[in-house]
């Protein structure tokens, strides 16, 4: 039997990829690797100019003198605001940011007011009168009596215990609040974090004073208007830019340009053979990076439409318009990602190929047995290669077949490029002069002609190019009859065909034709548009009503604006009907109402549904209690408690003082804003925070010495012009590098104007306490940082740390099982098309679109609530990827943690993902006839190709590869949680396995494998 093995070596073998191994791995992109397109990007330049204005701005009113007296002590804090929310955010985008910033300053400001106006009703007049006697008889003759009170206020002459106590409750229950807000709506992170800078001001002094003191807030709240007003008025002056311009400018580079690119990928992968694994594992991958670009700008898109109506505008395209673009995004974005399918099913491929080859060849040297898997795949390759019915053979023929449908694709997704750019340019001017009726119309039959020209070439390709793929097999089939010829039944296995490949030409085949459909609908509209919006005009807003419950919805509308949030808008642990928050458009509510729920729902096993109002009260009281046990309630717990930790000793008679010398509010703050939900992203950020900081202080005392020209008070022209000119690297880094950089340059800039600004307050303005310039004021900074971040590990370690591996562990088990889910669900309603066949209902529904006035089908609407959940669930994926780097960072006391093992399991549930949603796409193309035949039956190849043959050979290819990734995912969460092995049932598999392979291996047993 081992020599029969070996015999069969001798065969012609599959070409070896080993060398593709090193090009599937990506090449990590340079740290500065952002620098270059930012710099090349119009638009970033002219944000950037915009915002180093504003930055000089706040500076120019920190160094003139009636300004600074105006804003006090903190007059920097205007600077600060600058840098940590610059003007870089659409108009209706930076108010709808400034709001919430200063909401959250107010309800600050509110609550210090509510405590100071409480512990003076409970201070004692006894005690106080006491404090204003020894206070007086401390006086000292010759010096104001003004300055040597503040001295005793600020030395906690004044403080009185139970005063001190009421504080206290007040600010642990505020910053609970704001923790909460902090971690459970990340859009709010503006709101909790200069609400609580707020709040710490007005409970860190208050107790200090004897008397009321209602105003302490205006230090910061005073420099934050300044800010507000000349960052709005940048915004309006220095290249205005609406949301309806950043939407569709967006679009355009973040949706349109990666479904060009995909177009574009697929051309270069089908003119190259697929024999060269090296060449096409790099087409692949490109596409992945495409797909993955494709999908966040999608996301970013549906995530800002809600807000274009709440602004003025000029354009030609009015919110409406936008809208009605929008409801086609996801349409075309899965669509668009379908076309990859094909790529990566001929990349597996060639990888499956190279496994088999080394398992060849460590069978021959080692044991002379291969394995029965690699038997087979050896033979459908060897049929395919002989007959001309593999990938180098078929690929030339779709290639050839969808040469006009791809161009016209291309020449249409360019036409809509170009139309959008047209739509974006020349607002005003067009607004002003004279409509060119013309150009106009020249612009029109344009759009029509590329509209025509695809769905001229889409009925080709359907009705004549299509068939072209199987011309390689008619030779086995009668010509008359549509049977398989007999001389193809005989036993020798090397003369019966393999369709594999076939199957797999088959996805490409349907693939397009399902996208190139969805573009020219979405060209449609376009067309529609274009024939009614001619001349730009001015748009009113119109969703001011909805404007609360923007603010209040968990889905974060840009990370540019909340670029200091933490936490999760969504348990990403779980899903339930809130999750389609995460993707959904809040206006959309016709679209909302006829998505139907799910019908099962779980169930409490320990309590049975409650009956009575009370019943109903002391559920919802549970779920209340249930909250502190949460990643995010825990987070609040600690946000209140560091804060109360580091707030105690400026209440304390002998620490007051050297409390509020050194300024140890700051180390407060800094405590507060480096919290994390979860403990490996706090000590990442801990990290990232400290090295802004060092970087930061570095630049910030050069700066200061070359703006002070040395050792002198400073020059307030050097200091704006150095300041400016030193930060603005900082600044482009906060608007244009990856997200996992923008805190280390927020740090950084911070920084230097933390120390530009204390030193020149220090010298230029009266203060009780003088915090040093240059290097005194910077080392007592890098130390507040430390104190503060040192107080937030502590804190993170009790009572146990919320751990990033959970998180990663819980989210890929939600994930899992919701992919498990929608699968079901697929798998139940095709089982029901079954049923309906056999009982001789042959129909296939027509769905009418998402824009339609007709009403969905119960199939169409169970497609919509898929393609919710899919996005759902890949937007959860994506936003674990930091998740997957940060959990490194935590301490490893139970073992090392097995991170490759993670990484692979996320990397084949963001595989499953297209493969699902290929299948289902597919399933929806498919009468309830067809259906009942990909229950029971892969059916054999016949000449009079079914139109729905394309749609029923994708969806066994994906189901196959849905299981495929199955199997890999399971062999990954054996090793990480073991398993439980049946021998008997083991047995039965073994024995099922070799009669299945023996009944269709064709000659299997040749090889002495029986």
């Amino acid at each position: 039997m081992a020599e029969k093995a070996k015999a069969a070596s001798n065969v012609e073998k599959p070409p070896s990829v080993a060398s593709s191994k090193t090009s599937q791995t990506p090449k990590t992109p340079g740290f500065f690797s952002w620098i270059l397109p930012a710099l090349k990007t119009p638009r970033t330049v002219k944000t950037w100019i915009r915002c180093c204005v504003a930055l000089a701005a706040t500076l120019i009113l920190m160094v003139s003198r009636h300004t600074l007296i105006n804003m006090g002590q903190a007059g920097f804090f205007a600077a600060i605001i600058a840098v940590m929310l610059p003007p870089s955010l659409a108009l209706s985008l930076f108010i709808f940011a400034v709001i919430t910033l200063l909401l959250g300053m107010c309800v600050g400001w509110a609550w210090g007011a509510a405590a100071m106006a409480a512990s003076l009703a409970v201070r004692s007049p006894a005690l106080l009168a006491q404090q204003q006697q020894a206070v007086q008889a401390s006086l000292v003759p010759g010096i104001p009596q003004a300055l040597q009170f503040q001295k005793a206020i600020f030395s906690g002459r004044f403080l009185d215990p139970r005063g001190s106590a009421v504080y206290g409750a007040f600010f642990f229950i505020g910053t609970f609040v704001f923790g909460v807000l902090r971690a459970y709506i990340p859009k709010l992170g503006l709101l909790s974090i200069f609400g609580t800078i707020v709040l710490d001001i007005m409970c860190s002094y208050g107790p200090l004073f004897p008397t009321s003191q209602y105003t302490l807030a205006k230090q910061f709240i005073i420099p934050t208007s300044y800010y507000v007003a000349i960052a709005i008025t940048t915004l309006i002056f220095i290249f205005p830019v609406s949301l309806n311009h950043v939407w569709i400018t967006s679009l355009r580079s973040d949706f349109l340009d990666p479904v060009s690119q995909i177009l574009s990928y697929q051309t270069k992968a089908l003119e190259s053979t697929p024999s060269d694994h090296e060449n096409w594992a790099e087409l692949t991958k490109s596409g992945q990076a495409s797909r993955q670009t494709l999908l966040t700008g999608t996301q970013g898109l549906l995530g800002q439409i809600g807000m274009t109506d709440l602004e003025f505008s000029v354009g030609r395209l009015g919110p409406g318009d936008l809208k009605r673009i929008s409801n086609e995004l996801k349409s075309i974005m899965f669509r668009a990602s379908g076309l990859l399918a094909f790529q990566q099913l001929v990349n597996q491929t060639n990888t499956a190929h190279a496994v088999e080859s080394e398992t060849e060849s460590i069978a021959d040297d080692k044991t002379g047995y291969w394995d029965r898997f690699t038997i087979l795949q050896k033979q459908m390759w060897q049929r395919e290669v002989k007959h001309g019915h593999d990938f180098d053979s078929l690929v030339p023929i779709i290639a050839e077949s969808s040469a006009e449908l791809r161009t016209a694709c291309d020449d249409a997704v360019t036409g809509m490029t170009e139309w959008f750019h047209g739509c974006n340019s020349g607002r005003w001017t067009g607004f002003f002069s004279r409509y060119d009726k013309v150009k106009g119309d020249q612009r029109h039959a344009q759009l029509v002609e590329q509209l025509a020209a695809v769905q001229k070439a889409l009925e080709q390709y359907r009705e004549v190019d299509k068939v072209r793929v199987i011309k390689p097999f008619e030779k086995f089939f009668d010509p008359v009859t549509g049977r398989r010829l007999k001389s193809v039944n005989s036993s020798d296995a090397m003369e019966m065909f393999a369709a594999r490949s076939l199957y797999i030409c088959f996805v490409y085949s349907y693939a397009f034709d399902a996208f190139a459909d969805r573009l020219a609908k979405l060209m449609a509209i376009i067309v529609d548009i274009d024939g009614k919006r001619q001349k730009p005009r001015i748009w009113a807003p119109s969703g001011f009503g909805k404007f609360g419950r923007k603010l209040m919805s968990r889905r974060e509308v840009d990370n540019q604006v909340v670029g200091l949030s933490i936490g999760t808008s969504h348990d990403p642990t779980s899903f339930d009907e809130n999750s389609r928050d995460e993707i959904d458009d809040e206006d959309d509510d016709e679209t909302v109402q006829e998505l139907p729920k799910d019908i099962c729902a779980r169930k409490d096993p320990d309590a049975l549904p409650p009956t009575t109002a009370f019943g109903r009260f002391f559920l919802r009281l549970g779920k209340f209690f249930k909250f502190f046990k949460s990643p995010e309630g825990v987070f609040a717990l600690r946000h209140a408690l560091v804060s109360l930790a580091l707030w105690i000793p400026q209440v304390c008679s002998t620490t007051a003082s050297f409390y509020y010398g050194n300024r140890g509010v700051w180390a407060l703050i800094m405590a507060q804003t480096g919290l994390a939900v979860y403990a490996g992203d706090q000590i990442a950020g801990f990290f990232v925070r400290i090295a802004g900081t060092i970087l930061g202080l570095l630049v910030g005392m050069a700066v200061w010495y070359i703006g002070a020209g040395g050792l002198g008070p400073g020059n307030p022209y050097g200091v704006v012009i150095a300041t400016t000119a030193f930060a603005a690297p900082f600044l482009l880094g906060r608007l244009a590098a990856p997200s996992q950089q923008m805190m280390l340059w927020i740090m950084t800039g911070v920084t230097v104007v933390f120390v530009v600004g204390y030193s020149w307050i220090d010298t230029h303005l009266p203060v009780l306490s003088n915090a040093g310039v240059g290097v005194a004021v910077g080392w007592k900074r890098a130390l507040l940082v430390i104190i503060g971040f040192t107080a937030g590990f502590i804190v993170m370690m009790f009572p146990r740390p919320t751990s990033s591996r959970t998180l990663v562990r819980k989210t890929l088990a939600a994930t899992a099982g919701e992919l498990g889910a929608v699968l079901a669900v697929e798998v139940e309603a095709l089982l029901a098309e079954e049923t309906r066949a056999r009982e001789g209902h042959h129909e296939k529904v027509v769905f009418v679109g998402e824009t339609s006035d007709q009403k969905a089908s119960p199939k169409e609407q169970r497609v919509r609530r898929i393609g919710q959940k899919a996005l759902v669930v890949a937007a959860r994926l994506q936003g674990l990827a930091p998740s997957l780097l940060t959990a490194k960072f935590e301490p490893q006391l139970s073992g090392k943690w097995p991170h490759a093992k993670y990484a692979a399991l996320y990397d084949t549930q963001t595989k499953i993902l297209p493969a699902l949603m290929l299948f289902i796409g597919a399933f929806t193309q498919l009468d309830t006839k067809w259906c009942s035949i990909l229950v029971h039956q892969t059916p054999f190849l016949n000449p009079n190709l079914d139109t729905e043959l394309p749609a029923h050979a994708t969806a066994l290819v994906a189901l196959s590869s849905i299981i495929t990734l199955v199997d890999e995912m399971a062999v990954i969460v054996r090793d990480l949680c073991g398993e439980m092995t049946f021998q008997g049932f083991t047995d039965f598999q073994r024995d099922f396995l070799g009669r299945e392979e023996k009944a269709i291996g064709g000659g299997y047993n040749k090889f002495g494998m029986s």
